[in-house]
């Protein structure tokens, strides 16, 4: 046993020291290609995998109509005018690819993920997209059913509250309603205005140079000549957001039973002392599996969440607790936010705990080929700095003090505020109710 124990001190020792040992900074390439798209990529990767992302600045908030970039982003990897959307299939299972894309409010995000030393040409070729053919059938809604994210709770509320604290723009549903018809022209029309605005993109690789994806994109990404830019579409200058907020109250009869509270956030750029709020007053992960946490909210089924675009952001509170006890819940989640904003119960290292907590989220998701491309991406399209290397994208949680902290919370609960009840509406509070 005594051996035993020794054995096991040891093997901690080693592991600590190996822990302490800084690995090599990643670093991060950038090139530009001949239509001016933006290129990064972290080249020097030890994994057996790479990855192109493409992203075109064709979020939900640039559709001028509803629904048109859910139905575009459902539309994709289906057919070109070289393959069909079987051909484009069988392919890419014969290279052992994986094609996805994803929706933000912002941006519609084309990824390729594939081993190294396959055909990384090849996988250029199927991200070409400016001479997509949009399948009609998907993009009239014909078998394009709610998805069944909507029937959750904690995504309708979210959907409302963007609604009401933003109406336009970033306030447009990322999803499509079945009853609200789309013409297969207008999502046409919105693709070739997308894919045509070679300024408004970026395309983001792992595993590859960035000159020679410069190189890959001059060869696949040529402009087509039908593609044109919109008044009102992605092409056209971007309107500011402007912050609203209002209440609303969804009745229904199963789910479990939601408050979301939320206030004005921060934009991409000036957010870091508020994601470090959001971990300080409580926030999942937790830190412990089988352990609530020592965070204020961490006793309370309530957890916070901010939410940050380009130029504005969503910092708030979501209850999931049955509608008797979502008012003592949420009342205590705010009282907790105003004793920061007045300075009571912050210290230091409560500040630096929330960052660690930050920065490891962020560190965790550069592990995934995807998630880095959207963190690069998403960084490059709202920041004129390029990073140089991957540690860039958390480093600046580790210098939000205090102060700042202090200056976020009063900052969020002077705005106007955003309620959204989804459930028992009759038991559900409503925001005048809850002390503030």
């Amino acid at each position: 046993m005594l051996l035993l124990a020794r054995s096991t001190r040891s093997i901690a020792r080693s592991a600590r020291s190996y822990a302490h040992q800084a690995p090599p900074p990643a670093l991060v390439s950038a090139a530009q290609t001949s239509r001016a798209q933006r290129v990064l990529s972290t080249p020097e990767d030890a994994k057996l995998t790479a990855s192109i992302s493409l992203f075109l600045k064709a979020g939900s908030r640039y559709q001028p109509s509803h629904g048109l970039a859910h139905l575009l982003k459902n539309s994709v990897f289906k057919s070109t005018q070289k393959r069909s959307a079987l051909s484009l299939t069988r392919e890419t299972e014969l290279l052992g690819g994986v094609l996805t894309s994803s929706l933000t409010r912002e941006h519609l995000i084309l990824s390729a993920e594939f081993l190294k030393g396959n055909d990384v040409g090849r996988r250029s070729d199927e991200l070409e997209l400016h001479k997509a053919r949009i399948c009609g059938r998907s993009a009239t809604g014909g078998d394009c059913r709610v998805p069944a994210s909507q029937q959750d709770p904690t995504v309708v509320a979210l959907e409302q509250a963007h609604q009401l604290a933003f109406r336009e723009g970033l306030g447009n549903s990322l999803f499509v309603h079945p009853e609200l018809g789309v013409s297969q022209e207008a999502v046409v029309e919105y693709a070739r205005s997308s894919f045509g605005e070679a300024k408004e993109q970026s395309i983001v690789g792992t595993g590859i140079q960035a000159d020679r994806l410069a190189e890959l994109a001059d060869q696949f990404f040529a402009v087509s000549s039908s593609s044109s830019s919109s008044s009102s579409g992605p092409g056209a200058p971007q309107k500011s957001s402007s912050y609203h907020g209002g209440e609303a109250r969804i009745t229904r009869a199963h789910g479990s039973d939601t408050l979301l509270v939320a206030f004005k956030g921060a934009a991409g750029s000036s957010s870091a002392a508020y994601t470090v709020l959001q971990h300080l007053l409580g926030s999942d992960p937790a830190s412990v599996k089988w352990s609530s946490g020592t965070s204020p909210l961490s006793s309370l089924p309530v957890r916070a969440f901010h939410l940050s675009y380009s130029d504005m952001g969503l910092f708030g509170f979501l209850v999931k607790a049955p509608a008797a006890h979502a008012r003592s819940a949420a009342s205590q989640a705010l009282a907790e936010l105003k004793k920061i904003a007045a300075g009571n119960s912050l210290d230091k290292e409560a500040v630096a705990r929330a960052a660690l907590k930050a920065q490891l989220l962020v560190a965790s998701s550069l592990e995934s080929n995807i998630l880095r491309n959207e963190l690069l991406g998403t960084q490059s399209l709202i920041s004129p700095k390029t990073p140089q290397q991957l540690g860039e994208l958390y480093s600046a949680y580790s210098q939000v003090t205090p102060e700042q902290v202090i200056q976020a919370a009063k900052s969020i609960i002077s705005s106007p505020p955003t309620t959204v009840a989804v459930g028992n509406t009759q038991e559900l509070p409503y925001f005048d109710q809850l002390g503030l």
